[in-house]
Formats: structure tokens, sequence, C-alpha cells
């Protein structure tokens, strides 16, 4: 089982419990940071680092362009992972039933 956690500056509260829970159920955390001396670096089993230098907006304080750059990071990963497990088309329709695409994956 794995879990991915993505805070920029990697001392986000909310991640605690969460974070805490995957450790008691040993799942792989893998995490997006940029502080790789933050309790979600820390705590995490793979940590990808980012480098953002300024946010779009004009107090740099909103997380914009690095939420951007995670989701990138992500999506990126999981195109990866697909071809590397050979993920098959009925894998997914067999775990995502609801919605429009599990409609149309289970006609």
């Amino acid at each position: 089982i794995r879990d991915r956690l993505a805070s920029r500056g990697g001392q986000t509260s909310e991640l605690y419990p969460i974070l805490q829970i995957c450790k008691k159920l040993q799942v792989t955390v893998i995490s997006i940071t940029e502080n790789m001396d933050s309790f979600l670096a820390r705590e995490s089993d793979i940590v990808l680092r980012i480098y953002v230098t300024h946010e779009t907006d004009k107090f740099n304080s909103q997380g914009t362009t690095s939420n951007t750059v995670m989701n990138a990071l992500f999506d990126s990963l999981q195109a990866a992972l697909i071809e590397e497990i050979d993920y098959k088309i009925e894998n997914f329709a067999l775990i995502h039933p609801g919605g429009a695409v599990g409609a149309r994956l289970n006609t």
C-alpha cells in the first residue's frame, strides 16, 4: 500500500495525522516537498523534492505554482507506474465502477 502527500513547506499540520496513520498501517509514504528538513520529508519513505522560486500571487503565499508543479509530478508518476506494472483498463474498471468513466468501462 502506498500513499502520497504533498506540501511545499512540508510542515502542514493537517498532514501529521494522515502520515501517522499511514506509518501505523505500514504504508509506503511518497511525499513531494521543497523542504527536505521538514517533518513531512523526515517521516516519508520516499521524498521527491521540488523547487518553486515564487508563487504566482503577489504575496508569494498561495500554493498556485507549487500545486501545479506537484500535480504535474504526480501525473507523470502515475503514467510511468501504469506502464511499469502493465496496468490494464480492466483493472481500472474494477476499482472505479462509478461515474461516467466507470459506466463506460463496465458496459
